[in-house]
């Protein structure tokens, strides 16, 4: 999972929140979402920037569905999302004498869900813990493109420099569970998922930070506290997520870091301290050409170079580790 904060601006967002009172209490949650989006979404930014002393950050961000709910308590969530129209971020940034940091960032994103449940907040003794289902459908394209171009970037400055990010993603699940947790996760891809990041930059001081990713299906688990925990998982991905990063940068000092990444699936679980009962059940399966294009051009650079390109049809990640 991505961990940047992309959800800077979003098309839908249904927030929950059930904080536990300052009183020792049972507490039961029962949550059910359901969305679908049949129409475009769409963000587009166009900066110009000039002789800035301070930072300066742009964001498009175009999100189809989103949900996100606190709880506290034994919790049962039930979140449907269905997306059928295309999802679009574009974001055009020419930046000349800027002194801070700049960030740059194109997010498009299909369907969305975060969880986060902490049981350990009044559980009901009879409980037998919390239960999250999860059923993500998208079947368009979901595409971010960005542009970033300009010089003279954070002169004098070696901590600083620039971060950009282009990211599209279909279909996301992230929950964060303290407890015993039962879990079902289901997400089917059948479209497009493109990111394209273009940068042509001169004269820049500090760090270059650059993403282009293009993901399908990803789902994260992070658990603990927990005796039992228990997931069926299923991700689906039969189109061509791709990403694509074209760099061109002259003049630097600093470190330039370079990541184009296309996954169609990816799971990862992750139980520390280690849960006594861990049943992880998945199948992921991908129809899809999975690629990542990267071309690098380098000149006069005063620092360490790490570039990578990777292509990755299905992925699980599952640690279960004692203290």
């Amino acid at each position: 999972m991505l961990t940047r904060p992309l959800m800077a601006a979003a098309a839908a967002i249904v927030v929950v929140s059930a904080a536990p009172s300052a009183l020792a209490q049972t507490r039961e949650n029962t949550t059910t979402n359901n969305q679908r989006n049949w129409a475009e979404t769409r963000a587009a930014l166009n900066a110009n920037i000039r002789s800035v002393t301070d930072d300066a950050s742009m964001t498009a961000a175009a999100i189809g569905n989103s949900f996100t709910a606190s709880l506290g308590g034994t919790s049962t969530v039930s979140n449907t999302q269905n997306v059928t129209a295309p999802v679009k971020a574009t974001l055009a940034v020419n930046a000349q004498d800027a002194f801070g940091s700049l960030t740059a960032m194109a997010a498009a994103i299909g369907n969305s869900a975060s969880v986060v449940i902490d049981e350990t907040q009044g559980v009901n003794p009879a409980s037998r813990g919390s239960v999250v289902n999860n059923n993500q459908w998208f079947n368009t394209n979901v595409k971010a493109d960005l542009l970033l171009t300009g010089g003279n970037i954070s002169p004098g400055n070696p901590d600083l420099g620039i971060d950009a990010t282009a990211v599209a993603i279909a279909n996301s699940l992230s929950v964060d569970a303290k407890g015993d947790l039962s879990a079902d996760n289901l997400q089917r891809f059948w479209g497009d998922a493109q990111s394209n990041l273009t940068v042509d930059m001169h004269d820049v001081t500090g760090a270059s930070n650059l993403m282009s990713a293009a993901i399908a299906n990803s789902a994260s688990y992070n658990v603990t506290d927990s005796s039992r925990f228990s997931l069926n998982n299923r991700q689906w991905s039969y189109y061509d997520p791709t990403a694509v990063s074209d760099i061109r940068l002259n003049d630097v000092s600093g470190d330039i870091t370079s990541t184009t990444a296309a996954i169609s699936n990816s799971l990862s679980v992750t139980t520390l301290p280690g849960s006594a009962m861990l049943t992880v059940t998945s199948d992921q399966q991908n129809g899809a050409g999975t690629f990542a294009f990267s071309d690098l051009n380098l000149g006069d650079v005063a620092g360490n170079v790490t570039a990578t390109a990777a292509a990755i049809g299905n992925s699980v990640s599952i640690s279960n580790l004692p203290e």
